[in-house]
């Protein structure tokens, strides 16, 4: 009788539910209370455990399996995890893939809407050694941007708004421009340096103007 009541005894730790009690972040071992039972630090089982490695410890009052080979519950481990009422599915759709963090950032991706969104975080932070390639037909950015690198640009450039350069401002294939609705204008204060070409305006070339000189003749043109 007494090894039939150490096999039932085998039998029924062989798989158990629980929830994790306590979590020792730095052995990587937590504790799990089953029925009226807390178990030894045991390990809990991640996804990937090799070359590839994943980091995402349970929490307290998380539900996972407590899988005890041979029934010897200091051999377990904790396979995690199961929802529960404390910590129900973030979502019930079967068209989403969702992650929830507790300070209220989300990961989500709709693969019915082919939409991703990254949503709750303070920061974002992408690090390449090489290049980092965003192939969109559209991009759209709400707010500041600031380029602490050189910004090179191979198509055309259209600005909708006030455009405010406070280093040299160069171009090498020209400038065109026309004044916008209500008579907006071009004004620039200070000195301006023009060398080669012609300077002209209304079809008046500044270097080789001349015009009448009241004491007969043209004027010479401007030294």
């Amino acid at each position: 009788m007494e090894n039939f009541a150490d096999l039932s005894r085998r039998l029924e730790s062989l798989i158990r539910f629980g929830t994790i009690a306590e979590v020792d972040h730095a052995s990587r071992r937590v504790r799990v209370k089953s029925g009226g039972l807390t178990s030894n630090w045991m390990p809990w089982g991640a996804s990937r455990a090799g070359q590839t490695r994943d980091w995402e410890p349970p929490t307290p009052g998380e539900q996972v399996v407590l899988l005890c080979p041979s029934g010897d519950p200091a051999g377990g481990v904790a396979l995690l995890a199961l929802y529960s009422d404390q910590f129900d599915a973030p979502s019930g759709s079967p068209d989403e893939h969702l992650r929830v963090y507790p300070d209220g950032a989300r990961v989500l991706y709709n693969h019915a809407t082919g939409a991703l969104t990254v949503s709750g975080t303070k920061t974002a932070t992408v690090q390449a050694a090489e290049r980092v390639t965003l192939d969109v037909p559209e991009t759209l950015i709400t707010g500041n941007v600031t380029i602490n690198g050189r910004l090179t640009v191979l198509g055309d450039v259209m600005a909708k708004a006030k455009a405010t350069i406070s280093g040299l401002f160069s171009y090498l294939a020209g400038m065109a421009g026309q004044g916008g609705a209500g008579g907006a204008s071009t004004t620039i204060t200070g000195n301006i340096t023009h060398q080669g070409g012609a300077l002209s305006s209304n079809g008046v070339t500044l270097h080789s103007h001349t015009h009448p000189d009241p004491h007969g003749g043209n004027v010479g043109t401007p030294q």
